[in-house]
């Protein structure tokens, strides 16, 4: 595989993603993924005034006459991952945003967990250890759990085209809320999100190998347990 600088290639994201909106897109192929409830889960107490009633999104309205579907571009579109010296990025299979009254009313996207890569080991042969250790089970356990579920629950708008973003992320069958502020734009015909870099800690999913707060067998090796994310997706109208 082709080794991607990730500092140059976001940002080509990004104008890729913006001109792409210009553009005319070809047929999609369909997918499925696993049901998801779309009402949030338990936001560990936490006082937060996004995860009210009043911002929740409206999922039964995808029966609605008037809704509007716009589809995932798994092509353009990534979720791009660093964790301590490493960067990288996964793909999607697949995702949906509904629209009902040029107002966003459901979302749901599929990851392709088996599409994790590394970018920032030069040596093609190391690169490829730790994408397999990442899908291995101690990590992603990818055989079995092949997607993630990432589905939106709660939309706040704080100003312009600047949204707080609520969801629920599932890994390997375990669900948790997160929050993120994503810029979204929206037109006749595409919808690009582009989120800001927001952190989630991996040892809510389960994933504690080398964490410093579980019990290890190997304590030579531990990193932190956070996980720095940002996406770049574009949607096309159905």
């Amino acid at each position: 595989m082709v080794k991607i600088n990730i500092r140059k290639y976001f940002p080509l994201v990004l104008v890729f993603l913006v001109l792409a909106c210009m553009d005319s897109h070809g047929d999609k192929k369909s997918y499925n993924t696993p049901s998801t409830n779309n009402i949030p889960v338990n936001t560990n107490g936490q006082n937060d005034s996004l995860f009210t009633s009043k911002y929740a999104l409206k999922p039964y309205a995808m029966g609605c006459k008037n809704l509007q579907s716009f589809e995932i571009d798994s092509e353009k579109s990534m979720l791009i991952w660093s964790c301590v010296t490493h960067t990288g990025y996964v793909k999607f299979k697949g995702g949906d945003i509904g629209v009902l009254n040029d107002t966003i009313v459901s979302g749901k996207f599929a990851v392709a967990m088996d599409s994790i890569r590394d970018t920032d080991i030069s040596y093609d042969l190391m690169r490829q250890v730790l994408d397999n250790t990442l899908k291995s089970d101690s990590f992603f356990q990818v055989n079995k759990y092949p997607l993630s579920i990432l589905t939106l629950t709660h939309l706040k708008n704080i100003g312009g085209q600047k949204y707080l973003v609520g969801a629920n992320l599932q890994i390997k069958k375990i669900t948790k809320p997160i929050k993120f502020t994503a810029q979204i734009r929206h037109s006749d015909s595409s919808i690009v999100v582009l989120t800001n870099s927001f952190v989630v800690d991996r040892t809510k999913w389960g994933i504690t190998i080398y964490s410093k707060n579980f019990k290890q067998t190997d304590k030579s090796f531990l990193f932190t347990d956070s996980v720095k994310i940002k996406v770049a997706a574009i949607f096309y109208k159905r």
